[in-house]
């Protein structure tokens, strides 16, 4: 099945019209690993997210209005958001425009908005930047590593204007933020549960074990059983 694309995303497998989950990566787009957890006969597909201009950055505001138009072109009724990191912002943000239609947001390793505080990374230099992110050792070790840490602080400049900016979108649809015990991005619980600001359907908060990229190790059993209570709740 081919992907499909349209105000520079492409999700795969394509959008059908049919009910949908769309995972949303965050800063460096790695989606692959989201392959493992369609397996077969599996109910709901997941779908990945990925921006089809990976050198071009937009606004978190932008991606998440194209992610929501992509979402509304497809037809699809039913629509569960998966967003890691940054991701979940661009969750927010297209939950914003998804109205009625979004079922709930599953965010994992991002706090709240109003509780994250401005990022300082944008201001390293690119090795130590690319240490700090835990960037693929290909990257890192690769002439291009410059061209990569420009995009890199650019997308960290993007987020901290994201940051600074207001009002804030209120969903119409549960939300369960997802914390790493060893993530400085989403270790603590009281944090986490200031995403309940963010709807008008409650939020619900779980810790598990791992860093910032436990996402890619992620039982699916575990995410599904999320994404299932949220068709619940909505049900």
């Amino acid at each position: 099945m081919g992907g499909q694309e349209s105000a520079n995303y492409t999700v795969y497998p394509a959008l059908d019209g049919g009910p949908a989950v769309v995972f949303v990566p965050g800063l460096g787009g790695r989606t692959k690993f989201v392959d493992q957890w369609n397996e077969a006969g599996q109910e709901p597909v997941i779908r990945r997210a990925t921006w089809s201009e990976p050198m071009s950055v937009p606004a978190v505001d932008e991606r998440g209005a194209a992610l929501a138009a992509l979402i509304d072109g497809s037809g699809a009724g039913e629509v569960v958001l998966v967003g890691h990191s940054m991701g979940g912002l661009v969750c927010l943000e297209a939950g914003r425009h998804l109205e009625r239609r979004l079922r709930g947001v599953v965010v994992m390793c991002q706090y709240p908005p109003h509780r994250t505080p401005l990022s300082p990374l944008a201001e390293l230099p690119d090795r130590a930047l690319a240490e700090e992110i835990e960037a693929p050792r290909h990257i890192a070790d690769t002439a291009a590593l410059p061209e990569y840490a420009r995009l890199w602080r650019s997308e960290y400049h993007l987020l901290n204007r994201y940051l600074e900016a207001d009002p804030r979108p209120v969903l119409q649809a549960p939300i369960i933020a997802v914390g790493a015990k060893d993530d400085a991005s989403s270790w603590d619980a009281a944090c986490l549960e200031d995403w309940g600001r963010y709807t008008t359907e409650g939020a619900t908060v779980h810790l598990v074990e791992g860093g910032h990229q436990m996402v890619e190790d992620l039982d699916p059993a575990t995410l599904r059983e999320w994404i299932n209570r949220l068709t619940r709740s909505a049900a």
